[in-house]
C-alpha cells in the first residue's frame, strides 16, 4: 500500500501505540519485516494469509517439514476459539474426563490434532 512508517501513519481511529510497536517487533521477530521495518518475502508469503501472523509462519514452514496437512487442521482447529472442548456448568467433571481422554504428549496443538483426527 505504500505506508513506510505505521508509527507516523494518520489513522482514522489510531490504535494505541504501545499495541502497534508490539505488533511490529511480533512481526520483526517472526522474519516478517527487516531491520528497515520493510516487509521480507516471508512477510508478503504471510500476508497472503487470512490468519494470525504465527499461524501463517507456521503454515509457511511446515512445508519444510513435511507436515502441511497436519499444520492446516491444527490452524484451523486453533481458529475455532475454545468452542472445541464444550464444559457444561452441570457436567464439569465429565467434560473433564472427556478431554483428557484426547491428551497427547508434545501439547495442546498435538491434542487438538488428535480431537480432529478422532472426529473424522
Amino acid at each position: 500500500m505504500g505506508i513506510d512508517n505505521l508509527v507516523e501513519f494518520d489513522f482514522l481511529d489510531p490504535p494505541p501505540h504501545d499495541m502497534l510497536v508490539k505488533g511490529l517487533e511480533m512481526l520483526y521477530a517472526l522474519g516478517a519485516l527487516n531491520h528497515e521495518g520493510k516487509l521480507t518475502m516471508l512477510g508478503r508469503k504471510m500476508a497472503e494469509f487470512p490468519l494470525e501472523p504465527m499461524l501463517a509462519k507456521m503454515l509457511i514452514k511446515s512445508e519444510h517439514y513435511k507436515c502441511i496437512d497436519q499444520i492446516m487442521t491444527i490452524c484451523a482447529m486453533l481458529s475455532v476459539g475454545n468452542s472445541v472442548f464444550f464444559r457444561p456448568k452441570d457436567k464439569k467433571m465429565h467434560a473433564d474426563n472427556a478431554k483428557k481422554t484426547f491428551y497427547r504428549p508434545g501439547g495442546d496443538h498435538l491434542t487438538l490434532l488428535n480431537v480432529f483426527n478422532t472426529w473424522k
